[in-house]
């Protein structure tokens, strides 16, 4: 069949996301005869007129859209990604191409797959992974036949009503496929990505996408709001070493790919397939550029810091979210604030440059466990590392958070949480916190908050340009500490701090209504 894949996900904070998953199905459905095109609109100035170019130019019998994010989970300015992509990329398919099946996958669709289904009004969704599902789908249409029972299959022909068990949250699940979610049980054996062939790989690393590497799915831990154990399981399953590490030496020698990122849920866990990774990767030498957003504080050691290092790890992101071990339980990250005090001791030795996340306002969250995650960071986060504070918790449906806040009566029983909902501590009050926030900001040049981030974008699009003129490489929040000094020396931080703090107190006027 002639396929046209589409990624809408314009978001280019904090960098461009190469669309890996969308890459890995246009694979497998290449490798299974079909003839792909994939639109990638994460540049596009006008998505509509690139959608239907496409769709003249491909004439496509089957249409694939793969939605990352339902918003953006920020709280101070929060963003709902799906409004622009059904005007812009559904409803234009449908206006050009009405014979032409719309099928929605990705990992917003299994965050809460009716809500999107219905939203969207795509023929098909597909819950799960795709790279196995998208080709039996195809298989079936392009016989001629009903798609019938095929895992992670969601259909208009579906009860809109059925409801499935999910036992680690207790919570139903509206508009789960009646067959399961399509699983890939052998990564080894599954399509890789292949990025390079669908999308312009070099435009991501000129604006400080590194390119997508993927050692494992599913995660184990059972953090009470996150939602990647309904995307890809509540159990590890491992990619072997020497796979990852084909991939990464393919990419970089016969592709110019320099700069890689492990998108794990958490890298270091299991502990031991990460060391293998980094084995092999010192083996091969390669001379790569290496970053992972996911570490996880309980998995650290002297030892295996030193192998990422030798591997070629440059920088690391590290979310512990709270240095308060009431806030630890409460948020069920599986480790105490001692865990969190070693990790960073044994980053700061390491000198690993790291990127620190804090989520403040969780249930239990007081001022004084704020500060405790405040006096946390002063004492033991070098000022060659960033520190970014977000505020309230983004509640997703078929987490324990939602579970939590529906028995206290934050949410409605039936809300499906599907448009942004937030929770914060009720124990919190936003405008101390937020001048709480904004005085330590302006004590430390490598701390931020998430309300700055939003608050001047351009800045930081500005930042990233100048980044590249000079010829700073890597991670662009790598370099902040050293121009957040530079603007320390000047006095332009102090300057602007007025205006700053007026502008975060109009935030918290709009903020304290929220839910």
């Amino acid at each position: 069949m002639n396929v046209l894949l589409i990624n809408p996900n314009r978001e280019q904070m904090p960098w461009p996301a190469v669309p890996v998953g969308l890459c890995t199905v246009a694979s497998a459905l290449s490798a299974a005869g079909h003839d792909v095109e994939v639109l990638d609109l994460t540049f596009a100035r006008d998505p509509r007129k690139d959608v239907l170019a496409a769709l003249q130019r491909c004439e496509p019998e089957i249409v694939g859209v793969t939605i990352r994010n339902i918003d953006n989970c920020n709280f101070e300015h929060p963003v709902f990604y799906l409004a622009e992509i059904k005007e812009a990329v559904i409803q234009t398919v449908r206006a050009a191409r009405p014979s032409a099946p719309i099928v929605i996958g990705g990992s917003a669709v299994n965050v809460s797959p009716r809500d999107v289904f219905d939203y969207l009004e795509a023929d098909y969704a597909l819950v799960g992974e795709g790279e196995q599902a998208m080709p039996r789908l195809l298989e079936k249409l392009a016989a001629g036949k009903a798609p019938g029972a095929l895992p992670g299959l969601l259909t208009r022909e579906m009860p809109r009503d059925l409801l499935l068990p999910v036992l680690d949250t207790g919570r139903l699940l509206r508009g789960e496929p009646q067959h399961g979610r399509a699983t890939v049980s052998d990564l080894d054996a599954s399509a890789r990505s292949e990025a390079w062939r669908w999308v312009d790989v070099r435009r991501y690393a000129a604006r400080g996408g590194p390119y997508p590497i993927q050692s494992k799915r599913g995660c184990a831990l059972k953090c009470s709001y996150c939602v990647y154990n309904n995307i890809e399981g509540h159990a590890y399953r491992l990619r072997s070493a020497v796979s990852v590490v084909d991939e990464i030496e393919e990419a970089f020698r016969e592709h110019g790919v320099k700069a890689f990122d492990f998108v794990d849920s958490t890298f270091n866990l299991p502990l031991s397939h990460a060391r293998s990774i980094c084995e092999e990767l010192e083996r091969r030498a390669l001379g790569v550029e290496l970053s992972t957003m996911g570490l996880n504080p309980a998995g650290l050691s002297a030892e295996l810091l030193t192998s990422m290092k030798r591997a070629g790890f440059r920088s690391v992101m590290c979310t512990p979210e709270s240095a308060s071990d009431v806030t630890l339980k409460t948020l069920q990250k599986g480790f105490n604030k001692r865990a969190v005090v070693r990790a960073a001791q044994l980053l700061k030795e390491a000198g690993l440059p790291t990127y620190w996340f804090f989520m403040l306002g969780a249930p239990g969250e007081t001022m004084d466990t704020v500060r405790e995650t405040l006096e946390f960071c002063e004492a033991h986060i070098p000022p060659e590392h960033v520190v970014l504070f977000s505020t309230a918790i983004r509640v997703y449906a078929g987490t324990p958070l939602e579970r939590v806040c529906k028995d206290l009566g934050w949410f409605e029983p039936d809300d499906p949480l599907f448009l942004p909902s937030w929770y914060l501590s009720p124990k919190l009050d936003l405008n101390e916190l937020y001048a709480t926030l904004v005085r330590a900001a302006a004590a430390h040049p490598n701390w931020m908050t998430n309300a700055e981030t939003v608050l001047s974008p351009a800045l930081a699009v500005l930042m990233k340009r100048a980044f590249r003129a000079i010829g700073w490489q890597g991670p662009f929040w790598v370099h902040l500490p050293k121009v957040f000094r530079w603007a320390l020396r000047v006095g332009a931080r102090q300057r602007g701090l007025g205006t700053h703090a007026a502008a975060v107190r109009g935030i918290s006027d709009v903020a304290h209504h929220r839910r």
